[in-house]
């Protein structure tokens, strides 16, 4: 075996992770993930830094960058293998000894997995030269040791395609080394004979209803999908927070001929979301009911510092284009993630397009701004909001489902002034998600605020289009920009007009999903599991290597690309 670099884990990882005990394992593996919206409101400071995926997600590997896999996206023998030519490559160095490489990542399991990918070959697999794809761990068997489902090519001899259980652990002699030992009988076995060098796609599919299916076909063949086999007696729970890997086993004669390019992991459909010709059949998807939150509401303007005799009150406003309940809704404010309160809103239907004062006084906020609309004051007991700094979240439903997020502090009040009190501040852009330059400070014109009304326009401020630093622009605009830009790192979040943060990703500019838009723009919205109906909001930002910073916007519907 060769030696493996020891690292530790995070507690809550299972698999290879967490049979290692170094170093912390890579957080942040080479894929696209579909983040949730739903956070418990305690993890609210995180949730531009450190999102979850909870509903649909996806992994794809990305093998456009030739060289070595990177520390940031693989952990183990990284120096064993070489990307090149869009595959991850087996290169260990010539007449190396009798031994394994392994590759892992940490995932994030959907309820009903699929795993796809392409596996080649330049030798003929025996029980010293064959490859391993580490499909997800199952339980821990022993204090070093794991069992996985894994999809082995040749492994123990047998010269066939199979799926079947492993246990992955370490040598009690060499406590560096991993060693995969086969667990029983193969769930499913191919009849393919592996006597001689080729290229197969793979299809295994998972469900608690129905258990496991494994399709093959030859690779850059135009054949059908082939079911090899089910297995529905073994249908074990599989840890969400989970790791998937490659290990090849080698010799000195054939220590390079695997290569390995297209892995992804996504949820099972109605709709294949890598589609094409001879998609394999799929067993039918077990509904989960999942209640869809009715998103309207959108912090519009706060006052957290309000002149003496003037209560504090948070703004609010429906962007949808249907009426909303308010009683739906929560407040949270505090001095962030770790300390805030909460508190329900009443009862009020909130037409569309309308506002709504929230406050504990309604009749002190009149008598401090007599022009505004009196009835859009709503009494609450509002948590107390720091005059400084601090958070302000929206939640609907009993989950806590956080729909909308404002960090603030002074230097959004204008500079110069003697008191920072009775300045409120204000939301520009309903349509835009992001805090980063979307919240001024209301202007003098408008008395510093305007609770129940049309947000002002923020004095001094250039109406210019081509000036806003997140100018809308074509899709065609969008595609020229990231060719002009490959090697940037280029950040993107999707949401619905409505607030619904859909996805986010980082992720060179060549290897960025939005790529996917260009293509096959239908496929890339089903790959993260968003419908394909509506206007969708999509935000970049483009950190370029010379230190610049793009930041551009693109509205569209799927037909317009």
């Amino acid at each position: 075996m060769r030696h493996i670099h020891g690292q530790h884990v995070r507690p809550v990882m299972t698999a290879l992770t967490a049979i290692d005990h170094h170093r912390p394992a890579c957080s942040e593996p080479t894929q696209l993930p579909m983040y949730s919206y739903r956070y418990p409101f305690l993890y609210l400071l995180l949730l531009t830094l450190l999102p979850f995926c909870a509903s649909a997600q996806v992994w794809q590997a990305y093998f456009s960058t030739e060289g070595t896999p990177t520390e940031k996206h693989w952990r183990y023998d990284r120096e064993l293998y070489h990307i090149a030519g869009g595959a991850l490559h087996l290169s260990v160095p010539k007449e190396p000894p009798r031994g394994s490489a392994t590759l892992a990542t940490d995932i994030i399991l959907p309820k009903q997995p699929i795993w796809r990918g392409q596996v080649k070959t330049d030798l003929i697999p025996t029980a010293y030269n064959h490859a391993t794809i580490l499909l997800c761990a199952i339980k821990p068997l022993a204090e070093k040791s794991y069992e996985y489902v894994a999809l082995d090519f040749g492994q123990g001899g047998q010269q066939r395609i199979s799926l079947r259980r492993v246990k992955v652990g370490r040598s009690d002699s060499h406590p560096t080394e991993f060693i995969l030992s086969p667990l029983g009988r193969p769930l499913i076995s191919s009849p393919i004979l592996l006597n001689t060098s080729g290229s197969w796609d793979y299809d295994v599919r998972y469900s608690a209803e129905a258990g496991w299916q494994l399709y093959l076909r030859e690779a850059g063949s135009e054949q059908e999908w082939e079911l090899i086999g089910e297995e529905e007696d073994f249908r074990p729970t599989l840890p969400e927070k989970n790791t998937f890997g490659i290990s090849c086993t080698f010799t000195s004669t054939h220590h390079t001929g695997w290569h390995f390019r297209q892995l992804r992991i996504y949820p099972a459909s109605e709709t294949d979301p890598i589609g094409g010709e001879g998609t394999p059949p799929r067993p039918e998807p077990v509904p989960t009911p999942t209640p869809t939150p009715r998103l309207g509401l959108l912090l519009s303007e706060v006052m957290p510092h309000p002149k003496a005799g003037c209560p504090e009150y948070i703004e609010l406003y429906n962007a949808s284009d249907s009426p909303c309940e308010l009683g739906d809704y929560a407040l949270a404010a505090g001095r962030d993630g770790s300390s805030y309160k909460i508190t329900p809103l009443p009862p009020r239907t909130i037409p569309a397009g309308s506002y709504i004062v929230v406050t504990k006084d309604p009749d002190a906020l009149a008598a401090a701004y007599p022009d505004a609309p009196r009835e859009t004051f709503v009494k609450a007991s509002l948590p107390r909001l720091l005059n400084q700094s601090g958070l302000i979240g929206l939640l609907l439903g009993d989950d806590g489902l956080v729909v909308d997020l404002l960090h603030y502090d002074s230097s959004l009040l204008p500079k110069g002034m003697k008191s920072k009190s009775g300045i409120a501040l204000e939301r520009k852009d309903y349509q835009v998600i992001e805090e980063a330059g979307n919240w001024h400070a209301a202007a003098r014109s408008a008395g510093f605020a305007t609770p129940g009304r049309k947000n002002s326009s923020p004095e001094g401020s250039v109406s210019d289009k081509g000036n806003s630093p997140k100018e809308r622009i074509s899709a065609e605009e969008l595609f020229a920009l990231l060719d002009s830009a490959p090697d940037s790192e280029c950040h993107f979040t999707l949401y619905r007009l409505t607030g619904e943060l859909l996805a986010r990703g980082t992720s060179r500019a060549r290897d960025s999903w939005i790529q996917n838009l260009r293509t096959i723009p239908a496929e890339a919205l089903h790959l993260i599991g968003v419908s394909a109906d509506g206007p969708l909001l999509l935000h970049i930002r483009l950190n370029r290597p010379d230190g610049t910073r793009e930041e551009r916007s693109l509205l569209f519907r799927l037909a317009a690309l």
